[in-house]
This record gives C-alpha cells, structure tokens and sequence, in this order.
C-alpha cells in the first residue's frame, strides 16, 4: 500500500512539475517583452512619442519621431493589447493593439488597430523594438479632423 502511495505521490508531484515547467519562462524573453510592450503601448497612448521611441527599431526612429507632430491634436483615451505571438525562433513576436483616440479640433472619436513586430536586438543586451507604422495611424486619425 505504501509502495502504491509512493508512487501515486511521485507520479503526481512529476506530473505537476512538468506542467509548470511547459509555462515558465525560463530564459525570462517573454516576461521582457510583456513588459517593454506594455510601456511602449502606455508611451503611446499617453503621447509621449519621444519617450516611446525609446523602444522602436533604431532603423527607423528617426522617421518614427518625424512622425510625432501628426499627433498634437490627438488624445488617445484607451487602448487594449491581444495576446503576444512569439515567433518560432522566440526572437520575434507580434500582437494586435487597439487604439481609442480622438481629435482635439473635432471631438470624433476613432477606434483602429495597429499590428506590433517585435524582435530582439542583439547588439543592444537582446533588448526588444518595436517596428510600429505610426504614421499609418497618424494617417487614420487625421481622416477625423
């Protein structure tokens, strides 16, 4: 009996340490991009488009910031991210953000999506940027003035 108790036991105590481990995040590549995705969305949507772009491709930062005077007469009230899809290579990843926002000069509110691409930068301590089309957005929101 005590045999079979034993092994009952094991068998669970293995079987619930295999679950946890299909979920951690042992490399911590997904809790760092949760996190650089959740503040540069925050950036965003407050409008500091300066500060987001701390998080953006290098490759295009300087268009990025080019695009952020498109945005003085809009206010973004709200925003709602879906969920990260990692690439198999766990180097990339995408998620689908939706936007509220409206202008100043008419009070029309405009709700659109935005996909966000993700990598890893290597030669930055793997931290992750963003590849966004702000001015896509821009272009959008500017249909609401």
């Amino acid at each position: 009996m005590r045999r079979a108790t034993r092994s009952i036991v094991s068998f669970a105590l293995l079987a619930t340490l295999g679950c946890a481990g299909a979920f951690s995040d042992f490399s911590g590549k997904q809790s760092a991009l949760e996190d650089a995705q959740r503040k540069y969305t925050e950036l965003v949507r407050w409008g500091e488009i300066e500060s987001a772009s701390a998080y953006v491709d290098p490759a295009i930062a300087t268009e990025y910031l080019e695009t952020a005077e498109l945005f003085e007469d809009i206010r973004f009230t709200d925003f709602e991210s879906g969920t990260l899809q990692f690439g198999e290579d766990s180097e990339t990843a995408t998620v689908n953000v939706v936007y509220h926002a409206y202008s100043t000069k008419t009070l029309i509110e405009k709700t659109f999506r935005e996909r966000q691409e993700w990598y890893r930068e290597v030669s930055a301590n793997d931290e992750w940027r963003v590849r966004p089309d702000l001015a896509a957005i821009a272009n959008k929101l500017s249909s609401a003035r």
